[in-house]
């Protein structure tokens, strides 16, 4: 099994205070107006890896304590990402997404974390995380999923993102 993968690199920001291995899927349908990721729209783009592939690359990064799943859409080579996630059993599993929750299949739902949900609104920017006010973040706890709201994305999460923009 293959997936048109357009990057595979170490992430700093993208699960916030975690080390993560960032997997950038090509091909995205939505296409978002002002997308920060236009070149991946592309379903061709990227480079054709296979399952194997891309594992290896996830253990080369052996401080990562998650794997985030970003692009383009991820959800467009669904059959690859579900694979994937059966094979990742000892890190957290993150998915942004411009789809809605509820319209992400079961059978994926049960080997993710944490999902960034909903596409991207630049009239509904945001200076912080998630990018747009109408994006939502949801966490695991057990078997069920939990939206967080603001206070609760800070009382989540280390505020390393708020020091990070504090002025000295």
């Amino acid at each position: 099994m293959h997936a048109q993968i357009a990057r595979i690199c170490t992430s700093f920001i993208d699960v916030p205070d975690k080390i993560s291995v960032a997997i950038y899927f090509a091909g995205c349908s939505l296409r978002c107006k002002d997308c920060q990721n236009r070149e991946l729209w592309d379903p061709r783009g990227g480079e054709k890896k296979s399952l194997g592939e891309v594992l290896t690359k996830i253990k080369s990064h052996p401080l990562a304590e998650a794997v985030v799943f970003l692009g383009g859409e991820p959800i467009e080579q669904i059959d690859f990402l579900q694979k994937l996630c059966l094979a990742i059993n000892d890190k957290e599993k993150v998915l942004y997404t411009g789809r809605e929750f509820e319209m992400l299949p079961k059978a994926l739902l049960e080997h993710l974390n944490l999902i960034i949900c909903g596409p991207y609104r630049s009239d509904l920017h945001t200076d912080g995380w998630p990018a747009s006010s109408n994006q939502r973040i949801l966490r695991k706890k057990g078997k069920q999923w939990q939206h967080l709201i603001s206070m609760d994305i800070q009382k989540t999460f280390k505020s390393s993102t708020t020091k990070l923009t504090q002025k000295f």
